[in-house]
């Protein structure tokens, strides 16, 4: 039980990547029935896009919004994108057996290839041995993953622009993946440093402006009413007490100049 309060986000993060498993394995029918308006080469490719958005997302949840067990969630989102993205691959090769590959080799290609083979080096480094052995090279090579994100999605949208039959089967496609391209671009502006003092000096700037304004200094002198001093022209120490004591001594003296007259 103390495993799984410390670790239930990891877990259901992993379970619901399963079920997404199943669910573009069976072609969204548990029964395994083909459908011939599901298409599981187009879902495992959306699916590997959504789990690298995810991997992106994690630092910035936890830069701007403190979630610390978000960081948790980076490595096994990234493992379960390049999953999908192998699964998509695989059936790619069902449906052509690589006949797509013909040289000149189409744009959308080489960017779905340089993703995978992205997306295939992190995986393979995504372990303690590999970052010992990698040092400061390993958090180089793991940057790549914006390039991955940045070339996978291109992929997409390229490869469903060109393909009449997943536009029928999938009208809205098109919309979804322009969607993930500018989540993609948010995330990844996000990451910038300088987009990051920016926004981390916004809740001290509110912070300011909602701070309570000093109430004026109150001053009760004898024989006249209260004065108030205005905060903008002078603070409450610097009126020092001698400087009454010589108005109060002033004044006495007057009074008794006055009655020695009388």
């Amino acid at each position: 039980m103390k495993w799984f309060k410390s670790n239930w986000q990891w877990a259901a993060l992993n379970l619901f990547a399963v079920f997404a498993l199943v669910w573009v394995t069976t072609q969204g029918d548990l029964s395994w029935n083909r459908s011939e308006t599901f298409d599981p080469l187009l879902e495992s490719g959306k699916w590997s896009v959504r789990f690298l958005l995810i991997c992106l997302a994690m630092t910035p949840l936890n830069t701007y919004f403190g979630w610390r067990s978000a960081i948790k969630l980076r490595k096994p989102a990234g493992i379960w994108a390049f999953g999908f993205a192998l699964l998509h691959v695989l059936y790619q090769w069902q449906v052509s057996e690589w006949a797509y590959i013909t040289l000149p080799i189409s744009f959308f290609i080489v960017l779905g290839l340089v993703g995978l083979c992205i997306l295939t080096a992190l995986a393979l480094t995504s372990n303690r041995l590999a970052m010992q052995r990698l040092g400061k090279n390993w958090k180089r090579l793991h940057r790549t993953v914006y390039l991955a994100g940045i070339a996978i999605t291109c992929h997409a949208i390229l490869a469903t622009s060109m393909s009449k039959i997943i536009m029928v089967r999938d009208p809205h496609v098109q919309p979804e993946l322009y969607t993930y391209l500018a989540l993609l671009i948010i995330v990844l502006t996000l990451r910038i440093s300088i987009v990051k003092r920016l926004l981390k000096q916004i809740p001290l700037r509110l912070r300011r402006q909602r701070a309570p304004q000093p109430a004026p200094v109150v001053w009760t002198l004898p024989n006249q009413g209260p004065d108030y001093v205005p905060d903008v022209y002078w603070r409450e120490l610097d009126l020092s007490s001698d400087d009454l004591s010589i108005d109060v001594e002033s004044d006495a003296q007057t009074q008794a100049e006055r009655e020695i007259v009388h």
